[in-house]
């Protein structure tokens, strides 16, 4: 199985790990964890470190973090070399979202971590909408000049 690590600013990763929780029941290998204010930076990294390595059952671990290049991905990304020597398979996916982590949790067992990640960043682009205008306009296709 995958393991599955939140990382955000604040609460946002234990709110979408309650939100997850709700809907689709309680997860094995998953876990989330906060970047609070005034928390040393370098106490998170070793956070990260020992939280992924026990999420680790062989499958690889898919860490989903708030915003790309802030202090949780780049805690995370400090740790790329710890797991590379002991051979780890992680992949961090910023941007988390809700659609994101239900698609983690409810594939993981049955898709390789590449294909998983994929299907991740898939669902959280294909879950951005602009739910009005799908009413108003349902048969028309959106493009970038509409927004």
């Amino acid at each position: 199985m995958i393991g599955i690590l939140l990382i955000s600013h604040g609460n946002m990763a234990d709110g979408i790990k309650d939100s997850v929780k709700m809907i689709v029941g309680e997860q094995d290998k998953f876990e989330s964890l906060s970047l609070n204010p005034g928390q040393d930076i370098n106490q998170l990294k070793t956070d990260i470190f020992n939280c992924s390595r026990s999420l680790d059952s062989g499958d690889g671990i898919l860490i989903f973090v708030d915003l790309y290049g802030a202090s949780p991905c780049n805690a995370s990304m400090r740790c790329v070399p710890e797991w590379h020597d002991l051979g780890m398979n992680v992949r961090i996916i910023t941007g988390m979202s809700l659609p994101m982590i239900i698609n983690a949790v409810c594939n993981r067992e049955s898709l390789t971590i590449q294909a998983l990640a994929k299907e991740c960043i898939e669902a959280g682009h294909d879950n951005i909408q602009d739910a009005i205008a799908n009413i108003i306009h349902p048969n028309q296709a959106h493009n970038e000049d509409d927004y």
